[in-house]
């Protein structure tokens, strides 16, 4: 039998508050592995896998906690698939298996391009916007200099 954590000790190890994982629950995006009668959640060491995958996802990337659910969704899916594939014995089935197992990967893969994209024009504004600083600061107009420092007196 597996090690099974408690919310307090998920906490401790992740960093996260229970209120985010009651949350992550919710919205399905982290279900515990059990629960016990009275309701009290309990998380397995894959659980705490995922919780890194969550963390890393969002900071690495930036991405919002519905898209770091549709790409985790589409991670279990495609393994899903992969296993079907690799365990049967019917070659069109094992096709079909394959065949989506890309599908859901390139959907993955226009996602993260989507969001390239959009962080490639978000640095290019701030690159515009640090140039356009630098130059005031090095030739700053002269209505900008306030007085007593090479200003007018």
């Amino acid at each position: 039998m597996s090690t099974l954590y408690q919310i307090g000790e998920v906490c401790h190890r992740t960093g996260l508050t229970q209120r985010a994982l009651h949350y992550y629950d919710e919205i399905g995006l982290l279900v515990p592995s059990e629960r016990l009668n009275g309701g009290q959640r309990l998380y397995s060491a894959a659980d705490l896998e995922r919780i890194e995958r969550i963390k890393n996802l969002k900071q690495l990337l930036g991405l919002s906690l519905s898209e770091i659910k549709r790409i985790l969704d589409a991670d279990e899916a495609r393994a899903h698939y992969l296993a079907t594939a690799e365990t049967t014995s019917d070659p069109a089935r094992r096709s079909k298996a394959v065949e989506s197992a890309l599908r859901v990967t390139e959907d993955q893969l226009q996602s993260v391009r989507q969001k390239v994209t959009q962080l490639g024009r978000l640095q290019r504004q701030l690159e515009r916007q640090v140039r356009d600083l630098r130059r005031l600061s090095i030739h700053p107009r002269p209505e900008q200099v306030p007085e007593g420092i090479g200003g007018p007196s």
